[in-house]
This record gives structure tokens, sequence and C-alpha cells, in this order.
């Protein structure tokens, strides 16, 4: 009988490498480890005097007359937290970062703050450029403390600045497509994803 001596070399089969997966970016907003969150309102509202309040301080100036505060003023305010006091207790770390708010009082805006009224071009840029909103509206009646309407009306208060803050969203938006509708002009081969033109007629 005849025997085969020939040996079958079976190399091992490499697996193809694994992808690495991105890690996913939200859709909306800036990410990032702080938070910066302004302070938004009527003028003479109690803005600036809430602004020192979580501060602990009294760098903003809080006087009875509208647009006392022009350009914002801006800080950080420890955030309290027991879970991360009772760690520190326990582990007495060489050195402490307690999650900081940063805070922005941003001046008070006015019924027609979009279209330029007052100084509300300025005060909604300063808007844009923080993560959040706290909005303030006043309750409290005081012969003492004017109010720029002449009358408190917290309801009618949130009303104007909510419709300030949309309209000067829209005027945004649509600058926004006619910006990209320019460049699709400009560039024949670019198209826009019919998502864009869905999102931005329900807009």
């Amino acid at each position: 009988p005849t025997t085969d001596n020939t040996k079958t070399n079976k190399q091992p089969t490499k697996m193809a490498p694994k992808r690495e997966e991105k890690a996913a970016v939200p859709r909306f907003g800036r990410p990032g480890s702080s938070l910066k969150m302004g302070i938004v309102g009527l003028p003479n509202i109690g803005k600036s005097s809430l602004f020192n309040l979580l501060s602990e301080s009294a760098q903003a100036d809080a006087e009875n007359y509208p647009f006392c505060t022009i350009d914002p003023n801006t800080t950080r305010c420890a955030v309290p937290d027991k879970r991360y006091e009772k760690l520190c207790s326990i582990w007495n770390p060489p050195s402490q970062y307690p999650a900081y708010l940063h805070l922005v009082d941003i001046a008070g805006l006015i019924k027609g703050a979009s279209e330029g009224a007052g100084l509300g071009n300025a005060f909604l840029s300063h808007i844009q450029a923080v993560d959040g909103i706290f909005h303030l509206v006043r309750a409290f009646d005081s012969k003492e403390v004017t109010h720029v309407d002449d009358t408190v009306d917290p309801v009618r208060d949130l009303e104007t600045i909510v419709g300030e803050l949309c309209a000067k969203d829209l005027q945004y938006v649509k600058f926004q497509r006619e910006a990209r509708e320019k460049d699709v002009k400009k560039n024949p081969t670019m198209k826009l994803p019919p998502l864009f033109f869905a999102v931005m007629d329900k807009v």
C-alpha cells in the first residue's frame, strides 16, 4: 500500500479587524463638561439680584431703573452635592474639584427686541452664547420698584420674552435656509437632503 506523506498546512483564518465604534455625538447643543446658564427676563425684575444670590457675591449692580445691566455679568457657583461631600470625607483626596455652574446675568429684553428695540440685538446674541436659560418673571407688586410696562403681569411678561426668543430663532432659521440654498446655486454638485427641506418647511 502506498502512503502519502504530504501534509496540508492550513493557515488560521484571520478575522477582519473590528471597526472602532465612534462615540455618539449629540445632534443638538454644545457638548462639554461645563454648563453655562443665562438669566433672562424683562428689565428691572430681579435678574441681577438672583445672580448675586446664587453666586454669593454683589458684583452685579441691582438698581431700580431699566437697563441697569448692559454688558453681561459672569460668575460661577459651586453645585451642592451630598454624594460628592460624602466621597471626599471617605477618601480625603489631596485636591477637590466640585461641580460648578457658570452663570451669566443678561440684560433685560423688551417687546420688539428681535427687531432691534432697546438693545435687543446685542442682548439676544448674549443668549445665543449660553447653553440654557433661567427665565425669570416678576410676580410681586411694589411702588418702589418700577416695571417697564407700568403694571405687573407675569403671564404677559412670560409671553413677551418667549415671543421675542421665538422671533429671533425664526430669523436665524430663515437666514440659514437662504444661505444653504445660495451654496447650492454656486455649486451644482451640491445637493441638500430632503430632510433639510422637510424640517425647514415645518419650522
